[in-house]
């Protein structure tokens, strides 16, 4: 598996790639315009992510906006296959409902609310159908 860390915050971060090297190859992008570089070049490699974790808080664009952009990337370039589709997990502090139901809306499959830690985020992925490898 395949999984990109949007994240901003330095802890945050860290902690995430931690957690979800056990789930396979873990990268970084600290704003919406590397995530979505890092995203189209996975593509173009014929490497797409499998999994995209999102702040919604980020310096240049929001978390709803990056699932907008992800999503809309994804149909104009045919990619509608439930399969083929990036998951989506929001990790964040914003607690209320219309930022969750605004996320859900916009397309991702998971929300977590930070702060985080293992459980949480592997309870998240396995509602999201995500299991870690057995080693």
């Amino acid at each position: 598996m395949k999984v990109l860390v949007i994240e901003d915050e330095f802890i945050s971060r860290v902690k995430l790639q931690k957690i979800l090297s056990r789930y396979g190859e873990c990268h970084i992008a600290v704003n919406g315009e590397e995530m979505m570089a890092a995203f189209v070049q996975a593509h173009e490699e014929n490497e797409p992510y499998d999994l995209l974790t999102v702040d919604i808080r980020l310096p240049d664009i929001t978390g709803q906006e990056i699932v907008r952009r992800i999503r809309d990337w994804e149909k104009s370039h045919h990619v509608v296959d439930e399969d083929k589709e990036v998951k989506i997990l929001m990790v964040t502090a914003m607690s209320d409902g219309k930022n969750i139901m605004a996320s859900f809306k916009e397309g991702c499959e998971g929300y977590v609310v930070k702060p985080f830690d293992f459980n949480k985020i592997a309870d998240a992925l396995a509602r999201m159908g995500i299991h870690p490898p057995y080693r």
